[in-house]
């Protein structure tokens, strides 16, 4: 995975120099938590504000990335091209069932997505599974996403924030039902 390593090595040297939080979110978190699983796209979550995008899009065409010709004010995912790696990045300004705040920003981990010198934040296991769980178009895919995170990091969760972090998504009886199947 050469080509999407540089790619998100080009973006997060991109959003460290603009002192935007960010954090790797879906397929490419999930081994961190769960089962490792094929997935062809690449998201990251990104704690900007309209005009640091607006901002963010010069720096990005500046480093070889393509971009839509203008930001969107109300969009929660633009996608951006390195067109030096081939490789396509969604960048979520507001990801479902994510609250950009202190606590969340605090609970990111550091991985090494692709077993090089490369690292970068991911998403913390419980919001993984909260934003999982909020997706609009959800699938059986993503809830067998946070069943295997649930199995693998059993007892290891921070269940108090888990289920504030769920209600506030609204997705606290699905989190409930997937618990009771782990159980």
């Amino acid at each position: 995975m050469p080509g999407i390593s540089q790619a998100l090595r080009k973006l997060v040297e991109v959003l460290d120099g603009a002192h935007i939080p960010h954090m790797l979110i879906g397929g490419y978190a999930l081994p961190a938590y769960g089962r490792i699983r094929a997935t062809l796209d690449v998201d990251v979550a990104i704690a900007a504000s309209f005009s640091e995008v607006v901002k963010l899009h010069k720096s990005l065409r500046e480093r070889g990335f393509q971009l839509p010709s203008s930001p969107q004010r109300d969009a929660p995912v633009f996608v951006l091209t390195d067109l030096e790696n081939k490789v396509e990045i969604e960048a979520w300004t507001k990801p479902d069932g994510i609250v950009f705040d202190d606590e969340l920003l605090h609970r990111r981990i550091k991985v090494r997505p692709f077993d090089d010198d490369f690292e970068m934040f991911a998403i913390g296991p419980e919001d993984f599974i909260v934003n999982k769980l909020a997706r609009k178009d959800r699938g059986v895919q993503d809830e067998q996403d946070v069943i295997s995170v649930l199995k693998r990091r059993k007892g290891r969760l921070d269940y108090d924030y888990l289920t504030r972090r769920a209600k506030h998504a609204e997705v606290h009886g699905l989190l409930h039902t997937l618990m009771a199947k782990v159980e």
